[in-house]
Order: C-alpha cells, then structure tokens, then sequence
C-alpha cells in the first residue's frame, strides 16, 4: 500500500531529514561549548575523553553514515545513542541538575532513532541499546561537585547583614568576564560594609580544584580584597592561556609575584561544599543574596550584575 501524508513525506525527505538533525546536534554541542551566558555543572568524561568531544565525534560519525545510507552502521549508532541517552538522562534526574542542551539533544537522537526504525532488527537494535548503556555506566566519569577540605579557610569580606556569595569557575568564559565587570561594585559594597562577600570555585572543569588549591592557599597570606581580587584574577588569566598543569600553574603564579610552593593538591574549604549544596548551585557564574527576608539567586552574566545592581 503506498504511504500517504506524514509517512509519504518522510520517505521522500528521509535522508535531508537526517543529514539535517545530526548536523542541528553538532551545533546543540558547539553552544554547549561556547555559551556566551553560564556554565552548567553536567560535566564528565569518557575514558578520560571530555564528554563533549565524544558527542562532536558521533554526531560527525553519524553525519557521514546518514549520508552513505551504510543502515546496519546507522541502525548501530542511533541504538547505542539511545541506550547511552538514557543513562545521561537517568543521571540528570538522580542528581536534579538539568542540562537543556543536553536535553535537546537525546531528543535528537531519539527523533533521529524514530525516523530510522527498522523493527525487522529488533535484535541488532536491544543489543547496540544496552551496549551503549553499559559502556557510558561502565565508563562515564562525572566531575564531582564538591570540595575537598583540608584545613585551609575560605575567606570572607565585609561586615554587612547581606551575604552575597558569588559562584564561578576560572574556566568558565562568562565567569571570567563577570569578575572585573562585577570589581568595582563589590569594592564599594564591601567598604561600605553593605554585603559580607565571599568567593566559592565551582569544580565544572576538571582542572579547577588545582586552582581552588591556589586561591585558597594564596589567600591565608591575603587579607585585603584588593589582593583577593589581584589572585583571583591572575588565576582567570592562567585558565585562559589553558595551564592545566599544577607545576606549570605554580610556575606562573610566582612569575606574577606571587609566592606560592607545595600547595596541597586536594585543598580545599569544607564551608564550600556545604555552600554548594545549600545553596543547589548547578552552573556558573551564580551569585547568591541572602537577606533577612530570603535568598534570591541569579544564574549568568548578566543576571549576576544586575543582581549585584540591586544591592548599590
């Protein structure tokens, strides 16, 4: 019987219909990468493989075999990807931090599974599903969230009713430009004895716990936010030209003129990680106001300043 409406258009524009989800998803990862806005905490990786360059890898793949028609290879990829969606998802609902790229694009490869579906491969298709499931709960690494305490303080500024912590990530493009937009009205508010402030590392990326380490270290010397302020954005710019390395870090810091030798590789402030779950930070850069009258939280960069605009 020939197939009329939906079916009909589907068979004629199959192949563009592929071509044009896979290429949408490769774009949907991209924006993960660049966000211009924040940074989510949904990171990990895949034997040792950051977990974004994996999905550009088989959204690539998959790109190529839509286009070649090779259906056994796409039969496999797109079970795989469903099978590992689900787990990505599953964690997301486990952890109740939600990515909406991520999000956006299981339902690509799920859309992309639909249009596909051979149900004369039931087989090929349950066995490639739990294969994928497998391997990303086999494999997959998550980032943890937390920081590990081992005596050093987390420092605090100004004698203010209003606490105002302020949540980034040396790595993160956007916490990097909200820090010195966001310098001067801390400096007043702090002064003025307004906001009692304090500065929280967020671990999104795997490298920021050594320069957690850093700051942390580097600020038991420090009592002044003006030279908080310095370290911290010292560290920005050594994240920026991506020094990953904690030699290499330490290195650069005291070609700065900042002294720093033997800094603890897990340290960390235990207030931290209760900061972090008290407050359910799940991307930067946040800020967090709490007045007597409650916590009001603002997640971006723009959000952040006009946050901290309302408190001049």
């Amino acid at each position: 019987m020939e197939k009329t409406g939906a079916g009909r258009f589907l068979l004629d524009h199959k192949r563009n219909l592929n071509v044009l989800l896979a290429v949408s998803g490769i774009v949907v990862v991209i924006l993960y990468q660049t966000c211009g806005s924040s940074c989510l905490y949904l990171a990990g990786t895949v034997f040792g493989v950051d977990l974004k360059i994996w999905g550009l890898l088989y959204l690539s793949a998959l790109t190529v075999i839509l286009v070649l028609r090779q259906k056994e290879l796409t039969c496999v990829l797109l079970s795989a990807g469903v099978g590992g969606e689900i787990f990505l998802v599953g964690y997301q609902v486990v952890h109740k931090t939600y990515c909406p790229y991520c999000l956006v694009l299981a339902l690509i490869v799920v859309v992309l599974f639909g249009i596909n579906l051979d149900k004369r491969k039931v087989r090929l298709i349950l066995l490639s599903m739990l294969l994928g499931f497998i391997l990303m709960a086999v494999f997959f690494r998550s980032i943890p969230l937390k920081i590990e305490s081992e005596g050093l303080a987390l420092p605090s500024f100004g004698r203010g009713d209003v606490k105002v912590r302020l949540y980034t990530d040396y790595f993160c493009g956007p916490c990097r430009e909200v820090e010195p937009a966001a310098e001067g009205i801390l400096y007043d508010l702090v002064r003025s004895n307004r906001i009692n402030l304090t500065f929280i590392d967020v671990p999104i990326h795997r490298h920021t716990p050594v320069y957690t380490a850093c700051y942390l270290y580097l600020a038991q010397r420090e009592k002044s936010l003006d030279g908080i302020l310095r370290i911290r954005k010292i560290l920005f710019r050594a994240a920026e030209k991506n020094i990953e390395d904690k030699k290499a870090l330490e290195k650069y810091l005291n070609g700065t003129g900042l002294k720093v030798t033997d800094v603890p590789e897990k340290a960390g402030a235990a207030e931290a990680a209760g900061y972090l779950e008290e407050d359910g930070v799940e991307g930067t850069p946040t800020l967090v106001v709490i007045r007597r009258g409650g916590k009001t939280m603002y997640f971006g960069r723009s959000e952040v300043l006009k946050g901290l605009n309302t408190l001049k």
